[in-house]
């Protein structure tokens, strides 16, 4: 309760702040309002969160205004004038309507203020009608409800009748909503759209328009509300009149309140646009402007489809060493995406231990676990412990490391072999086809081992001046630090090193610089953070930036996917970036 009154403490204020900024005699060109709507709305709590989260991180100062409630664009149009006569920076602004606060923004352009477009796009042409260009961080909206749309159809069985909640009329995002779901759902189908009505964002009102819908309209199969806040209106609504049948129910925004519903199997889908990343990028825009750097049009923040059949569910997970920041990166973004589809996380660390990791996915065949996440100790082991959760039924996705044998779902990794022949590429050209390369590998039988010197060494025989020297260091930065120390005592110098990942570059880099002896070439693989601030100080030459992130992200994704019933790849491939100083 004391968390509730504390939120509606900061709701309240910062509604009053909207109303009568108070501008201190110190100059504000250096401060970024963000300017918000609907500061009621949880989706907006989130946005202003995920602002501050990266103002505080960066040291930018930082503002935030807003209204109570979206309706109210001559309040907002009033407090962009005030920070305009303020003379702020930037103001970042999720405007109230696409069209009204164009001209107002034309002002604050006119004045040399920044402004960066978020959430809601500007109207193209009322923009162009203004001679302007506002760089603009958002979702896609159309695709966006475009998805719920084709989920509900595979629900309807492509036949039925449906009617769409609508948001405020001639804003974009409430346009490209109500388009993307209506052409979706009625493409290839039989679906009728029966009604299509506004009910301007809010609870209250869809309540009573879902309410005249219904009672007009003998069938109704399936709602989409343009928001979650107007689907918890439909919701009040087939309460109110006792609905004998499932009515299926797709809304927009992903609010805590929905997630309830949904665990319920009230509100069957929802989309997650991540505002907190609006947020984020639209302080980060401004803030680049201010400091001259150019920024793009368009950033195109990331959409889930969050759908009830995934909630309550448990995956198990299996990591071959948490002690890697590589790998903690990737199980953290499992747990969050987990986290975001309603799914129980078991999250074991085998340490590199292969014996250890067949008794931790045995623990999850025991447990029962609704599926397996495996990212393997070695191919040929391990596959036994996936054979053991194959004769359970329970499927499974390897990622980052494949498997012998065993039936995998879908196997996520980065092209290991393509990146060790950007490694080798690299080192050739460096050493002009002429030099002793040391070659660090990772753990002899894993498939990133095999694969990323397969690729390193396919460039490398073409250069008959160039010798290379392998030694096992198991992924490991003390093993690479020590046999690194073992070459310089033993007087051995290299041209070259290349890793088959970043701690055990770091280790060679220790072991050089304790003997105070110059560095040779450098190059690793994984683009942990460690490994980026050794390039920005001139210690390590190279990286190759897997995206440990987007691996645990599609990981779980895919397993939603399962659950849903949808078909999987049977490999998919993260892109693999080069990184060298910048």
């Amino acid at each position: 309760m004391k968390e509730k009154m504390l939120g509606l403490s900061v709701i309240i204020c910062l509604s009053l702040i909207a109303l009568f900024p108070v501008y201190s005699e110190a100059k504000n060109t250096e401060t970024i309002a963000l300017v918000m709507k609907a500061l009621s709305n949880p989706f907006f709590i989130v946005m202003r969160d995920g602002a501050q989260k990266y103002a505080r991180e960066n040291k930018i100062s930082l503002e935030i205004y807003g209204t109570e409630r979206e309706t109210e664009v001559d309040q907002q149009i009033k407090l962009v004038e005030n920070l305009i006569s303020a003379d702020y920076g930037a103001i970042v602004i999720a405007p109230a309507d696409s069209k009204k606060l164009v001209p107002v923004c034309r002002k604050a352009l006119d004045r040399g203020i920044v402004v960066i477009n978020i959430d809601n796009p500007f109207h193209a042409e009322t923009l162009q009608q203004y001679g302007m260009g506002v760089p603009f961080v958002g979702s896609n909206n159309l695709e966006g409800a475009a998805m719920v749309g084709r989920y509900l159809k595979r629900k309807l069985n492509r036949k039925g009748n449906v009617a769409i909640i609508e948001g405020i009329r001639g804003v974009e995002n409430a346009e490209l909503r109500k388009k993307g779901f209506r052409d979706a759902i009625t493409t290839d189908s039989q679906i009728k759209v029966v009604a299509s009505e506004t009910a301007n964002w809010h609870t209250d009102e869809a309540f009573t328009t879902a309410l005249r819908i219904l009672q007009k309209h003998n069938q109704i199969d399936a709602f989409f509300a343009a928001n979650d806040s107007m689907a918890l209106g439909v919701i009040q609504a087939l309460e109110m009149i006792g609905a004998p049948k499932k009515v299926w129910i797709g809304s927009y925004d992903n609010i805590e309140e929905v997630r309830s519903q949904i665990r319920n199997h009230h509100i069957h889908a929802t989309i997650e646009q991540h505002p907190e990343l609006m947020g984020a990028h639209g302080i980060e825009l401004a803030n680049n402007a201010l400091r001259g750097k150019k920024v793009p049009d368009y950033v195109q923040t990331r959409l889930d489809l969050v759908t009830y059949e995934s909630f309550d569910k448990t995956i198990g997970i299996s990591i071959s060493d948490l002690e890697n920041p590589f790998f903690v990166t990737m199980s953290t973004e499992m747990q969050k995406v987990a986290e975001l589809h309603g799914i129980k996380t078991i999250i074991k660390d085998a340490h590199n231990d292969e014996a250890q990791q067949l008794i931790d996915i045995q623990s999850f065949v025991q447990k029962e676990v609704d599926a397996i996440i495996v990212n393997p100790t070695h191919a040929e082991t391990v596959s036994l412990g996936i054979e053991f959760a194959n004769a359970a039924n329970i499927p499974i996705i390897t990622v980052d490391r494949k498997v012998t044998k065993g039936k995998i779902m879908s196997h996520i990794a980065s092209d290991n072999l393509a990146g060790g022949s950007m490694a080798g590429k690299l080192v050739a050209d460096q050493l002009k086809g002429e030099g002793n390369v040391l070659e660090l590998e990772g753990i002899p039988g894993t498939s990133a081992t095999q694969n990323r010197g397969r690729g390193f060494n396919k460039i490398l025989r073409d250069y008959k001046g160039v010798k290379v020297t392998r030694i096992v260091a198991d992924f490991n930065r003390e093993k690479a630090r020590t046999s690194v120390n073992q070459f310089i005592a033993e007087g051995e110098e290299f041209d070259a090193i290349f890793a088959h990942n970043d701690n055990m570059i770091l280790g060679a880099i220790e072991a050089y610089t304790s003997a105070n002896i110059k560095l040779p070439f450098l190059v690793g693989f994984d683009a942990v953070s460690e490994a980026l601030e050794a390039i920005e100080k001139g210690e390590l030459d190279a990286t190759i930036a897997q995206d440990p992130a987007a691996m645990g992200r599609i990981s779980v994704e895919s397993i939603v996917r399962y659950i849903r019933g949808e078909a999987l790849l049977a490999v998919v491939l993260v892109d693999l970036k080069l990184v060298l100083k910048r």
